[in-house]
């Protein structure tokens, strides 16, 4: 966590408030936040106004004047929140009072690092597991970044035909496959192993051996499980710090709709078998040793 959907919920949120602000002022609170010097990540944002926000994989692609590129992995836990300027009751925000030296404790937990923008919001990274990293890069940088990651599951180009091709040149099982980010861009543990249920497809079969049939079922129930996904703003799987919110503290909604993640024991909603975990990668699959073949 957070996935695709979790971070085109995020993505969708700043994309609102974020493009035509200047950013005034930057604040690096744990300097593992970023990658490489912080007090270089902090000169290249100050002064640059924001162009757009998008997504790009798992990533927060923040283009800037200057022709450069702020990009953030949330990774495990981070997100972002817009903090309203201060009013004439409420006095500094929470970023403000800690930018000026004043109460530390004022911040949201976990705070990470903090930008004032040019009129008066903050923009806070909040990651309780420290995990989330930032860069800022030049447009040729990120470009050279982006040929590393694989096709988009959302976009024109994934195609039932260009999914069977990817699937073709893999020996690993499916499930691996999902995974790396070089093949199909954004998918992880959660919406790989959902998307699979739907298929009815084991986690453990062959990529190369699904066939175009079952890579046609495969393309249509990734692409309905993030779409769905998404419009729930993601899963959250609890309610500690440590679970997925959205960059307004509310949590995301599909986790009613998991069939197989995190229901180990539980029946098949399709064929009532109990659902099986394994282990793959070093990583939990949960699946339905009946219905997905």
């Amino acid at each position: 966590m957070p996935e695709l959907p979790e971070v085109e919920t995020i993505v969708r949120r700043l994309a609102r408030d974020l493009p035509g602000r200047r950013i005034d002022r930057a604040e690096v609170l744990r300097a593992n936040v970023v990658r490489g010097s912080a007090r270089r990540f902090v000169r290249a944002l100050e002064g640059r106004t924001v162009a757009s926000v998008g997504r790009r994989g798992k990533f927060v692609v923040t283009r800037l004047s200057g022709d450069r590129v702020w990009v953030t992995h949330l990774r495990m836990s981070g997100k972002y929140q817009v903090v309203p300027r201060p009013d004439g009751r409420s006095g500094k925000s929470v970023a403000e009072a800690r930018m000026t030296d004043t109460r530390a404790e004022l911040l949201p937990p976990y705070t990470r690092a903090a930008f004032r923008l040019d009129d008066g919001t903050h923009l806070l990274f909040i990651d309780p597991r420290t995990l989330g990293e930032m860069e800022v890069l030049t447009a040729d940088g990120w470009v050279r970044k982006e040929a590393a990651l694989g096709v988009e599951p959302l976009e024109p180009d994934f195609t039932p035909k260009e999914l069977e091709r990817r699937l073709a040149t893999s020996r690993r099982p499916v499930k691996e496959f999902l995974l790396d980010q070089t093949k199909v861009a954004g998918l992880g543990n959660i919406y790989a192993a959902e998307g699979l249920w739907r298929a009815g497809i084991s986690p453990r079969r062959r990529a190369r051996n699904l066939g175009p049939v079952r890579a046609r079922r495969l393309h249509g129930a990734i692409v309905d499980v993030l779409t769905e996904a998404i419009g729930r703003s993601g899963t959250s799987l609890g309610s500690t710090y440590l679970d997925w919110a959205d960059g307004e503290g509310a949590p995301g909604e599909f986790y009613e709709r998991l069939n197989v993640y995190d229901r180990e024991g539980e029946n098949c909603r399709r064929c009532g078998t109990p659902i099986q975990r394994i282990v793959q990668s070093q990583r939990s699959t949960y699946f339905c040793p009946t219905c997905q073949r």
